[in-house]
């Protein structure tokens, strides 16, 4: 499948396969034309994905509580910045079984002398399409997936970097039992899918990066949007929505009283510890701007990541590093007191790829639009 391939291709691919469902009596019913980040917002978790957390946390450093990194001398080592943005939307229904169409892009950009450029890493799509569907939801949802196959469009087995634009994937991959009348519950779970194509994009950029030349030859560190999913040298996650604090008792009131340009003793959240004993990163928490009007004292609150057993020393470097990415300002992003500029650079950039997609999703809309009513 070429690199190269356009949103127009895409389309083009899966208008063939509704014809050809079509030809074969496989009924597709025109969606409503649901945004699933909209649609999600209010059950997704933020940034922080991971449940309310039932146990302590490990505390790296003793006692738990504030501690002054030092004054910021306004250099950071932070040179490389990776961001991800996705979109989707139901564009039809095979009886129960909902169609969604989705784009995800991602990007490293490196920062040079106070100029932004973005990364040529080779070999991995900078913007990947898809069609998820529950193959297993009846015969005529795995029929219809047949026929994006001999369209053109390309399977993605587990655990793998998408290396080609254009797929299709299984939201029940990885389920036990189908219900196929849980019309919800798929939809839930192509969303879920969604994400996790993000995350290896993401992830298979930042290995690239790591294993490149000019990053081996510098010392350069990266930031990353997000929680670290990969065990990566030099690379922090910067978690800019604290939804769920993972301190307990009276170590949550210093957490919400932490004063601008401060962070936390160092820990290993609980959930890591438990789902990994492994493989966990060490956390901390810096404020970098006072609570703003309108939020609350979480509002301002970023959660870091960096490799396991960061020492203290670099964990106060690392946080200085951050606080001198407080200027220029992140704005008009909402989320600009826990988000550095250079990521809202990434997004910004990204967005517009996600935007472009939405000519291509009205295009099978109106795809199945036709094709019901000559029908009818």
């Amino acid at each position: 499948m070429p690199a190269g391939s356009t949103a127009n291709d895409f389309a083009a691919r899966v208008v063939r396969a509704m014809e050809d469902a079509r030809a074969q009596g496989i009924r597709i019913s025109a969606g409503g034309g649901e945004d699933l980040e909209l649609g999600q917002l209010a059950r997704r978790r933020p940034d922080d994905e991971v449940a309310a957390p039932n146990g302590r946390p490990h505390h790296l450093e003793t006692p738990p509580g504030p501690r002054d990194p030092g004054e910021p001398n306004g250099r950071s080592r932070l040179c490389y910045f990776l961001d991800g943005v996705q979109g989707s939307r139901e564009v039809g229904r095979i009886g129960t079984a909902p169609v969604v169409v989705a784009t995800v892009a991602a990007a490293v950009v490196e920062r040079r002398e106070r100029r932004f450029g973005r990364m040529e890493l080779g070999g991995l799509p900078g913007v990947v399409r898809a069609v998820i569907l529950p193959r297993r939801a009846g015969s005529e949802a795995e029929a219809f997936w047949g026929l994006l196959r001999a369209a053109g469009l390309a399977e993605l087995g587990p655990e793998e970097a998408p290396d080609s634009p254009d797929l299709v994937l299984d939201s029940t991959e990885y389920m036990g039992e189908v219900d196929p009348t849980d019309y919800v519950g798929m939809k839930e779970r192509a969303f879920s899918r969604v994400r996790t194509l993000r995350e290896r994009l993401e992830g298979a950029l930042l290995r690239r990066w790591e294993g490149d030349d000019r990053v081996l030859d510098s010392d350069g560190w990266i930031a990353v949007d997000g929680q670290l999913r990969e065990t990566t040298q030099r690379a922090i996650g910067l978690i800019k929505s604290v939804a769920r604090p993972e301190f307990v008792g009276k170590d949550v009131a210093m957490l919400l009283d932490l004063e601008p340009g401060m962070r936390t003793t160092s820990f290993v959240p609980d959930w890591q510890l438990r789902r990994s004993p492994t493989d966990h990163r060490t956390s901390w928490y810096t404020r970098t701007w006072p609570p703003q009007p309108g939020a609350d004292a979480l509002g301002s609150l970023m959660r870091v990541e960096a490799p396991r057993d960061t020492p203290p020393e670099t964990v106060d470097e690392i946080t200085c590093w951050i606080l001198a990415e407080k200027a220029p300002l992140a704005r008009p992003d909402p989320r600009w007191p826990a988000m550095i500029y250079p990521i809202r650079h990434v997004e910004k950039t990204l967005k517009p790829l996600i935007g472009g997609s939405e000519r291509m999703y009205a295009k099978l809309e109106r795809q199945l639009v036709t094709q019901q009513n000559g029908r009818n």
